[in-house]
């Protein structure tokens, strides 16, 4: 049976085997902890949101770990200015006076370099010097945080504890947090850009509640009058919209009216033109009056206008003098169908409101009869195209109003649906779609 030898029975040769043996787990164990720790500390800067609070955890990190005395880092706005920075034991005052031989900063040469920077003696490095009296810093290292290819920011940590230059080990560790930092940074501003994606979500879900309180009711009917309408926005909110004003029992006005934009900026003006003209329509009955008067108020906002305008056009149904009085300031021709079968188009009235003061308007006036069919809309109804790129245009819109005169509401409304979607495979032709159908009875 063989004896098992002792650690002062072994051979020279072995004694040096078990040695290197020992001195690599020693070192495979160290390596194993640094990776811990590293891991560990990017677990918990990747974890951040709040820039304040990565720029702290990543400095202090930086400097534990490569056992430095001083350090800084900055976050890069897009042209390179410096968006924030945070500091431990040296000022951006010092660091920005860290200047080369072609007096670029050492932050400017990060940034536009997109490389590391060591200087392991900076009193005795010829291209690189610091402004006497600024500091002490005698090594330092400096680093860019990348970020798909683009740099967010730099950090810089100097003079090791022990006054040794700073070793590759050091380059290592600085490597990985900088990784990690990048990433905290980058997850910084997605996160505040989904934020801020989500507030605006938010208002935007508002506004277009508030513009779908100001439309009234896509039904309106009567023993005199039944009243359909329609809207789609091509956005969440947009520049049309109609009213359906009830002045008495027997006196009504109807109002279909375009921005000529698309968005908020369209809304703002819409709801701004529909509160003009639910003012004056309380005032008077003329409609010529009506428009000047809004015309001349938009106009006085002008300047905030950037060029927008408002196209309108207004029906005055009076049943006690059967009367239809009718404007038309820029708009689509509307069309009443009467029951013998002529068709009358409204197309009287002026310009489109909100450019030019001191413009006059004209009304039209056809006989209110029974039985007839008066139809309004906004250009979005006829802009849009096809499969072959062919508009659908006013005359295809008269066609199909011509052809669809006796279809009850709800299958003149399923059939111009239809149509619509025929005519709406180009995304960037789509645009806010707002028409009327009112039947006289």
């Amino acid at each position: 049976m063989s004896e098992i030898k002792g650690i002062n029975d072994l051979s020279t040769d072995e004694n040096d085997l078990v040695r290197n043996i020992s001195d690599l787990e020693d070192k495979l164990a160290k390596q194993v902890n640094l990776f811990t720790d590293i891991s560990r500390i990017g677990t918990v800067i990747t974890s951040i949101f709040d820039l304040d609070s990565i720029l702290p955890m990543v400095m202090e990190s930086a400097i534990t770990m490569v056992k430095a005395e001083v350090g800084q880092m900055v976050v890069f706005e897009e042209n390179g200015g410096i968006e924030g920075s945070v500091c431990w034991g040296i000022t951006r005052e010092v660091t920005g006076s860290i200047r080369n031989n072609k007096d670029i900063c050492l932050w400017d040469y990060i940034f536009e370099k997109k490389e590391w920077l060591k200087i392991s003696d900076l009193g005795d490095n010829p291209e690189w010097e610091l402004k006497p009296g600024s500091a002490h810093i005698k090594s330092l290292m400096a680093a860019p945080l990348f970020s798909q290819k683009r740099i967010v920011g730099a950090i810089v940590i100097a003079n090791k504890i022990d006054d040794n230059d700073f070793s590759e080990e050091d380059y290592f560790i600085l490597e990985i947090i900088t990784r990690f930092a990048a990433v905290a940074v980058e997850n910084s501003y997605l996160h505040g850009e989904a934020l801020a994606k989500q507030r605006l979500e938010a208002d935007i879900d508002m506004a277009r509640q508030l513009q779908n309180l100001l439309m009234p009711d896509k039904l309106i009917e009567n023993e005199k009058l039944k009243v359909t309408a329609y809207n789609a926005m091509a956005m969440q909110v947009g520049g049309d919209f109609y009213d359906i004003v009830q002045l008495s029992r027997n006196k009504f006005i109807l109002v279909v009216a375009d921005v000529s934009s698309k968005g908020f900026p369209a809304s703002l003006l819409m709801t701004s033109a529909r509160s003009l003209i639910r003012a004056y329509v309380i005032e008077t009955s003329s409609l010529s009056e009506i428009v000047v008067n809004v015309n001349e108020q938009l106009c006085g906002d002008s300047a905030a206008l950037k060029g927008m305008f408002v196209t309108l056009i207004m029906v005055y149904l009076d049943f006690d003098n059967g009367e239809i009085k009718s404007i038309n300031a820029g708009h689509p021709p509307g069309w009443i169908n009467y029951p013998d079968g002529r068709i009358a188009e409204l197309r009287t009235g002026g310009p489109f409101v909100g450019q030019f003061k001191g413009l006059n308007y004209s009304e039209q006036t056809l006989p209110l009869v029974p039985g007839s069919r008066i139809f309004l809309y906004t250009d979005g109804i006829y802009e849009c195209v096809n499969f072959e790129g062919k508009m659908l245009g006013i005359s295809g819109i008269r066609t199909f109003f011509k052809e669809n005169k006796a279809q009850p509401p709800e299958n003149f409304e399923k059939r111009m649906k239809q149509l619509l979607e025929t005519y709406s495979v180009d995304p960037e032709r789509i645009d806010d779609t707002t028409y009327i159908l009112a039947d006289i009875r």
